[in-house]
């Protein structure tokens, strides 16, 4: 069973923990610094910007994740969509979780357009990307330094008509309110 619950002070050190594994931060735009007095600073603006919203994934009552929306845009109803896999146990589960946030997005808010930004080197996502029916509407070129260099950045974006005929996804359903489970 997958359930999201609202990301709170209490989960922020977990949280933390997981930005900083390698494998979690290799694909992210910044970095953090393992400082939890920095986190809670973070925590503070982003409970106050309506423009955004946070999740911890669980898995059979296991914390194993986070997802989020940026981007929030009632007006022209569309939003960004990320998450990550904390544990790294469950990885194996992760294209599992995006379903029921787009089902989120558009039935539930009823958004328009999920749009995105991936790293270039980060094929896997890419390829999960794809398959949800995302496509590729253009690359920045050298747009993110990280590592010692500048990395591509490929453009992508999901409308709601697309998403919704693929009938394979239509029972990833869970509320991403208030701790709603599926």
């Amino acid at each position: 069973m997958i359930s999201f619950v609202d990301l709170q002070q209490e989960h922020l050190e977990l949280v933390m923990g997981w930005r900083l594994k390698p494998e979690v931060s290799q694909f992210m735009f910044t970095d953090i610094e393992c400082d939890l007095e920095k986190q809670r600073q973070w925590f503070a603006r982003i409970v106050r910007d309506r423009t955004c919203r946070y999740w911890v994934v669980r898995f059979q009552g296991l914390p194993i994740g986070v997802v989020n929306l940026a981007g929030i845009d009632p007006v022209h109803r569309r939003c960004t969509a990320g998450y990550y896999i904390g544990e790294s146990a469950y990885r194996n589960i992760g294209a599992m979780i995006p379903p029921y946030v787009y089902n989120h997005v558009f039935r539930d808010m009823g958004f328009r357009k999920i749009y995105g930004e991936v790293i270039a080197g980060n094929g896997n996502v890419l390829k999960m990307h794809a398959l949800h029916g995302f496509r590729e509407v253009g690359v920045y070129h050298e747009h993110v330094y990280k590592d010692g260099r500048f990395h591509d950045v490929v453009l992508i974006e999901l409308l709601a008509e697309d998403w919704l005929k693929q009938k394979r996804y239509q029972g990833y359903v869970a509320s991403l309110t208030q701790g709603g489970t599926c």
